[in-house]
């Protein structure tokens, strides 16, 4: 069985030049937190060593919403996530080496323990993660050999015919041996489409090698999706909502209209708890047992006691205590409150 895992990569350098934002792409927010923040929550299931997030522009605006625990190095110039992760090599230690992509916050720590887990059990010396898709448009295909080991990843713009007819392609998140990985990064060039040194170069470098490179899909495609416009921004946001109040009802929680409900991840609620039609909540918002929100209601950071009715009302920043029955239209506001 192969060793821990000794470090987790987080690339998050790139530019997001199609969000056509100021901001870092890492930054823009799916139910009421960073990507990057689900990114790392995450990575926080899996057992490691350590955590390294890679930054480029924007760098300052991203350290002060990482965990006190991540290590940070720092991509200058950004030339291909093969250059990112050599970037953080200073703080990569021996043995397996995961790398994830900053970008993708549908991910779920499920699922990264179950790739662990398979690359472990496996004895394979690398495992991708990879995903089918029905239009698998602008992402690397996965190119398999005979006997079904991945040989190389292919990038789209780089692909021939016949490789862009392959539906397997690669989600950006790997198990390397961290050794093997930097010793092929620093040999390889960048004579491709973008110029750049790509981290997939290492899978077809692996196997010239003789290293045995396997492949683990993930159960659900949606879990790897990455953001890279703001139109997948909006599809991330949708499918995360339908997620977190799935996993609220399947808890007690009775919503009603679901496709009218806005929640964010970091809303805790208890059971029988009654979200009505047209209801947002926001924030570190608490709802106790047995309360009724909505419709129309608006709560962001807001503490509800148990068995309270709050109709048509807005909380924010403030606390309602157990058993209250606001009026409709109200509006409570505490400090910092717009």
């Amino acid at each position: 069985m192969n060793a821990p895992l000794s470090t987790i990569v987080v690339l998050a350098a790139g530019l997001g030049t199609r969000m056509r934002s100021s901001a870092p792409k890492v930054l823009h927010q799916v139910c009421g937190l960073p990507i990057i923040s689900h990114v790392l929550r995450a990575a926080a299931q899996v057992e490691a060593q350590r955590t390294v997030v890679v930054l480029g522009s924007g760098h300052e605006l991203v350290r002060p919403v990482l965990p006190p625990a991540c290590r940070t190095a720092l991509q200058e110039v950004q030339k291909g996530t093969g250059h990112a992760v050599l970037a953080a090599a200073g703080e990569i230690g021996g043995g397996a080496l995961m790398v994830l992509a900053g970008d993708t916050p549908l991910l779920r720590g499920d699922v990264l323990r179950q790739l662990a887990e398979d690359h472990a059990s496996s004895g394979c010396d690398a495992t991708v993660l990879t995903m089918r898709l029905a239009d698998p448009s602008g992402y690397g295909r996965v190119i398999r050999d005979d006997r079904g080991e991945v040989r190389r990843i292919v990038e789209h713009r780089d692909a021939s015919a016949d490789e862009l007819a392959v539906d397997e392609v690669n989600s950006g998140i790997y198990v390397l041996p961290a050794v093997e990985t930097l010793e092929i990064l620093r040999s390889v060039g960048h004579t491709n489409a973008q110029g750049e040194v790509y981290l997939t170069d290492v899978i077809e470098g692996l196997a010239r090698r003789g290293a045995v490179v396997g492949a683990f899909a993930a159960p659900d495609p949606t879990d790897v999706l990455g953001v890279n416009t703001r139109v997948e921004l909006a599809q991330a946001e949708a499918i995360m909502k339908a997620r977190l109040l799935r996993q609220w009802m399947l808890a007690g929680v009775t919503v009603e209209n679901p496709e009218t409900v806005s929640i964010h991840a970091t809303v805790e609620l208890e059971p029988d708890v009654t979200l009505l039609t047209g209801t947002s909540l926001y924030g570190r918002t608490v709802v106790g047992e047995g309360s009724e929100i909505g419709p129309g209601t608006t709560l962001d950071g807001a503490i509800v006691g148990r068995r309270c009715r709050l109709p048509h009302c807005c909380v924010a920043n403030a606390e309602v205590e157990e058993g209250t029955v606001l009026p409709p239209f109200s509006w409570l506001g505490g400090p910092g409150a717009p």
